[in-house]
């Protein structure tokens, strides 16, 4: 076998797994839309492919090849047999034309496909035919079309299914009952919330007051010991509602027991004022005043300059604090601390936590000065104990403790730099007699007037 490499060896195809016997060129470049269309696709990155099966059927749905990276060479391969010598060993020719770097594979499902077939009126027989030309104008000019009268309704909708991707999941069926009864299917993904209560608060139904038996089953296999269970279960004691984040800080336990244990002594609420939080069993929050403190507090950070610089979501945060913990800022606050002080900074971009969480005073006199409600009054269902708004007010006020934090760190900043500046000059001059001129240094105590003449203008603009 010899392999010869010609001058188009170097020359780039993308392919076309096309799918199906293609007996005739022409009517292959058909079905994907001409040459026109295949050269549209072909030059842009991200369209897909359309493949169809009957191009002048208006209710033809495409079938779509998705573009994939993939490296290949296109031979050309010639067997040359000798007539004179049957028995001889044929000698193959190989040729490489060129190299493949891009494809186009048909993988994905084919929607449902339609032809207009109707009987036909005129012979009555019953036999089905092709009734395209008759509902479908031929042409613009085509006036007559509007005249007809045994024209057949056939009203189709622009697709049958909504997606065209092979989806894998496996269904089991709902074994928790004895007798087999009132069995459910669900997928065999094990969800991240499993062996938990998860609660969607609402102003009628009753909270759960006792945990799942079966939580206190996989403890054991969890090998939970009794003292990180006293530890969670002593914080649920002091405070009946927590968050995650604050329990993990607080109690010092790891990851994975702390969530065999909380199913075992709180719900969790997936929606309303205390969403996202742990409520321990047989607590109320609908009929406890007290409970406004451990409502949810969401707040985001939306500055678009300064924050960045710090301040990312929270994936990013921790991969960062693992790759390289000296490039955490210590403006910011730990990533793993659940409380909101007003010298650092938020942990991440989105914080979840309690109002009772903002360590400001102001906020807590806030807090503090709602009225009580008359005796035997519920909460609402939307804000919870607290007045319509208030969360906007405190989350202002987080914001402007944010912008502050930000512009005294810059102004700073810019001061030291000035310092540093005006110092290098100082340093680079000498007197005439050749010996150093100290001149006028900026001290600590001059840094820190020129801080307080800056806070003294801003206060008067």
């Amino acid at each position: 076998m010899t392999i010869q490499l010609n001058y188009n060896a170097c020359k780039e195809y993308e392919l076309i797994e096309y799918p199906g016997l293609v007996k005739s060129t022409e009517n292959m470049l058909n079905t994907l839309g001409g040459l026109a269309k295949v050269s549209q696709v072909l030059g842009g990155e991200s369209k897909r492919l359309e493949l169809r099966f009957h191009p002048d059927n208006p209710f033809n749905k495409p079938l779509c090849g998705d573009v994939g990276r993939r490296a290949g060479l296109l031979l050309s391969v010639k067997v040359r047999r000798s007539k004179r010598n049957p028995n001889k060993p044929p000698q193959f020719v190989v040729k490489i034309l060129g190299h493949i770097t891009k494809s186009f594979t048909f993988e994905s499902l084919c929607d449902f496909q339609y032809l207009p077939f109707a009987r036909d009126p005129i012979t009555n027989t019953g036999e089905m035919r092709m009734v395209l030309d008759s509902i479908v104008p031929q042409s613009v000019v085509d006036i007559d079309y509007y005249n007809r009268t045994d024209v057949p309704v056939i009203a189709l909708p622009t697709m049958f299914a909504r997606s065209d991707s092979v989806h894998t999941a496996m269904f089991r069926g709902d074994f928790s009952k004895e007798d087999g009864q009132n069995e459910t299917l669900g997928v065999l993904i094990k969800s991240n919330y499993e062996c938990r209560d998860i609660v969607p608060f609402n102003m009628v139904d009753g909270f759960p007051t006792r945990p799942d038996p079966q939580i206190v089953k996989k403890m054991k296999v969890k090998y939970v010991s009794d003292e990180q269970l006293e530890r969670v279960k002593k914080l649920f004691e002091e405070c009946p509602v927590w968050t995650r984040i604050a329990l993990l800080y607080e109690s010092g336990v790891s990851p994975d027991k702390l969530k065999c244990i909380t199913p075992s002594l709180a719900y969790y609420f997936s929606t309303g004022p205390w969403r996202t939080l742990y409520v321990r069993y047989g607590y109320d929050p609908r009929k406890d005043f007290n409970s406004r403190y451990y409502q949810t507090f969401d707040f985001r950070l939306r500055f678009r300059s300064g924050v960045s610089e710090f301040v990312s979501d929270r994936k990013t945060t921790i991969k960062k604090r693992h790759e390289n913990p000296y490039e955490i800022n210590s403006l910011v606050q730990d990533i793993n601390y659940p409380y909101f002080d007003e010298q650092k900074l938020p942990r991440s971009r989105q914080c979840i936590m309690r109002y009772c969480d903002i360590r400001m005073p102001k906020i807590q006199e806030m807090l503090e000065k709602i009225p009580s409600p008359m005796a035997g009054a519920m909460c609402n269902e939307r804000n919870g104990w607290l007045p319509q708004g208030f969360d906007n007010q405190v989350r202002q006020i987080v914001s402007n403790a944010v912008k502050e934090l930000l512009k005294n760190h810059y102004r700073k900043e810019q001061i030291l730099a000035e310092v540093d500046s005006y110092e290098n000059e100082q340093d680079q001059y000498y007197g005439e007699d050749g010996e150093y001129d100290e001149g006028e240094y900026m001290n600590d105590e001059n840094l820190e007037e020129i801080l307080d003449n800056m806070q003294v203008e801003q206060e008067e603009n």
